[in-house]
């Protein structure tokens, strides 16, 4: 049951309601005005960071399930990079993306559609959380059953998402998540200025 297309399906539900597609777990495709396939560039892998930081703060995730393009990325990026890691029944995900835009202003747009569609998703619950600054949220959503808590930020050009699967919204769970995205900024940061 925990592998089933209804559950992949719900887990891209929730990411593109962070990063605000209106996809649903029937697979819908974007609506007009999104991309309709994927960026052209995919950002290279070492700009996510790698498993043994993801299992250093969810010791349960134990493996690498696939990496490629985010297809749930907004609008129209320069690239894209999503890496899903999992426990050994993939009853626990943490998925990470990472969208790059040509532009401050077009990173910032797409971050804005976000929010606020994600906003507008039934079920979606934001999550209060200090000092987390201005360009970032966490929420959470149930989807097939499934906890799913996620947080969105916009930094520079870059839109970092990191998603949990099968983890409740605990304050354990949200530090270790903001504690992940910090370092998965920094690590993506790093990589797209020395590829530059």
């Amino acid at each position: 049951m925990r592998n089933s297309p209804t559950l992949t399906n719900a887990l891209r539900v929730f990411i593109a309601v962070l990063l605000g597609l209106s996809l649903s777990t029937e697979g819908q495709p974007p609506s007009p005005g999104k991309r309709s396939n994927a960026s052209d560039s995919m950002l290279p892998r070492n700009v996510v960071i790698s498993l043994s930081e993801v299992n250093r703060l969810f010791p349960e995730v134990t493996h690498e399930a696939s990496t490629g393009q985010n297809l749930t990325a907004v609008a129209n990026p320069k690239g894209t990079r999503s890496v899903i890691y999992t426990n050994s029944d993939s009853a626990k995900k943490v998925t990470i993306t990472i969208d790059q835009y040509a532009t401050l202003s077009a990173a910032s747009s797409a971050y804005q559609e976000a929010v606020t569609k994600s906003k507008a998703v039934p079920g979606f619950r934001p999550i209060p959380v200090e000092n987390l600054g201005p360009n970032a949220f966490v929420g959470t959503v149930t989807q097939a059953g499934e906890i799913h808590v996620g947080l969105g930020a916009l930094r520079g050009t870059l839109i970092v998402e990191v998603t949990l699967a099968g983890y409740d919204s605990t304050k354990e769970n949200i530090a270790r998540l903001i504690s992940l995205t910090r370092e998965q900024e920094l690590v993506a940061k790093g990589a797209i200025d020395r590829s530059e």
